[in-house]
């Protein structure tokens, strides 16, 4: 009776791939592969890749580079079905292509299992400096999917758990912040010190950050004072006493006759 074969565990995956690149053991073994021209119309992104992540009018120079000298290096690829394929690595390059005109594309076809692919593609967007929206989109969809946990993220991509969370929660950015990012208004750090905010308080603080660029201690600072946190109402507990101290005495002296008539017989 043959024997059944032994699914690979997460952790055993990680220890095996964690002391070399799995993106350059993929590409060396595809350095000898033939290339193909695939139609335009047999290829497609990857699900873990977003189309709209890639605000494509900052990649002036790649674009030139296409239309100048062509494809110099072919289009990673996987089946996606018997007539066609997922591109997982060249994105950018496809899209431009695509912006271009290009009706077909040198592509080379890798044989890997759905773990390999994963893992090539996450350590490939970490080492990317392209919009954060990116990761945000992969790691998102992986853990919809119930493939990975955000700590197997973290242990893969060799980021910390809280930048593996942090990640994630840009998916909550409404689709005006979302597009401040892409297009490189916003930045992470930026991004970040935003979410915590109702949608009218994101919009008046990114209009301050597009009219004079703001640290993200002054964004913080400023965050608080359109959130009325600069100070705030302190309420202290003493025995029998209660004692309410406002931020002003006006305030107080406005306060006053609706918390008398509160507690009257």
């Amino acid at each position: 009776m043959p024997k059944t074969k032994r699914r690979t565990s997460l952790g055993e995956l990680i220890e095996k791939y964690s002391n070399y690149s799995v993106v350059e053991e993929i590409e060396k073994n595809l350095s000898s592969f033939p290339r193909s021209d695939i139609p335009m119309e047999k290829l497609l992104l990857h699900p873990l890749f977003d189309e709209k992540n890639y605000a494509l009018d900052l990649y002036s120079s790649l674009k030139e580079s296409l239309k100048n000298d062509g494809f110099l290096s072919p289009l990673i690829l996987v089946p996606a079905s018997s007539s066609k394929y997922y591109v997982i690595n060249g994105v950018k390059r496809y899209l431009l292509g695509k912006s271009l005109g290009y009706t077909s594309f040198p592509g080379v076809e890798a044989d890997l299992s759905k773990e390999r692919v994963r893992l090539y593609i996450l350590e490939n967007i970490v080492a990317e400096n392209d919009c954060p929206l990116v990761k945000t989109t992969c790691f998102s969809r992986l853990l919809k999917e119930k493939v990975f946990t955000a700590e197997d993220i973290a242990a893969i991509t060799s980021l910390s758990l809280s930048q593996v969370r942090n990640l994630i929660r840009l998916d909550n950015l409404p689709e005006f912040l979302k597009e401040g990012l892409r297009e490189r208004k916003l930045t992470y750090g930026e991004a970040r010190a935003l979410l915590s905010l109702d949608e009218k308080d994101q919009k008046e603080i990114y209009q301050r950050i597009l009219s004079s660029p703001l640290s993200v201690r002054e964004i913080e600072s400023y965050k608080r004072k359109v959130m009325g946190r600069t100070k705030k109402t302190k309420v202290t507990l003493h025995k029998r006493s209660v004692t309410i101290t406002f931020e002003d005495e006006e305030k107080a002296r406005r306060a006053y006759p609706s918390i008398l008539k509160s507690f009257s017989d």
